[in-house]
């Protein structure tokens, strides 16, 4: 019995070992892999033609927010900044979004997602995305069936639901640059 225990626990400590060097390992790829790919959709719902936006902390309500801000002639043009949402279909959504400094949605982009296949990822098509882009954003971002102006997806008005959530949660976030 002494031997079998002390077989499985030199397993579990080699295992254990393992796991942790190979975490350590994977660490900072991985945080670099996210910060690029964040980057990346930061870029793509700026305005086309506009230099790389670069990052910006701010700290609001005691949490730091990111922000990637794009300028010209020294003057904020547009920014980009993650909205969330933790009311999706099968948990929380964030979109990179980008506004205008004069009031207006540019576009976004998914960063995270667990929505259903083929119903819920739509959020993300230009089906759903076109009608949106170019609002104002002090618009009414909430779907028709619960009495707002955006026509949700249809068979998954609670990813749509969690979309303008997102960008709802973008809008207050970057109201802290007083765009």
């Amino acid at each position: 019995m002494f031997r079998l225990v002390t077989v499985l626990t030199v397993i579990c400590a080699v295992s254990s070992a393992l796991l942790a060097a190979v975490y350590k390992l994977t660490q900072e790829p991985i945080a670099q892999a996210l910060e690029a790919r964040t980057k990346a959709a930061a870029s793509n719902v700026m305005p086309a033609g506009l230099p790389l936006p670069e990052k910006v902390e701010v700290v609001q309500d005691a949490a730091t927010n990111s922000f990637y801000v794009a300028k010209q002639d020294g003057k904020i043009v547009a920014v980009a900044v993650e909205g969330r949402s933790k009311n999706g279909y099968s948990g929380e959504v964030v979109l990179m979004v980008g506004l205008s400094a004069d009031g207006k949605l540019i576009n976004y982009e998914v960063l995270s997602s667990n929505e259903t296949p083929g119903l819920g990822t739509k959020i993300a098509g230009n089906s759903f995305k076109d009608p949106l882009k170019g609002r104002f954003l002090k618009d009414n971002w909430i779907v028709k069936k619960d009495g707002g102006q955006v026509d949700a997806v249809t068979a998954a008005t609670i990813s749509s639901r969690a979309a303008l959530d997102c960008i709802r949660d973008a809008i207050a976030k970057s109201k802290a640059l007083q765009l």
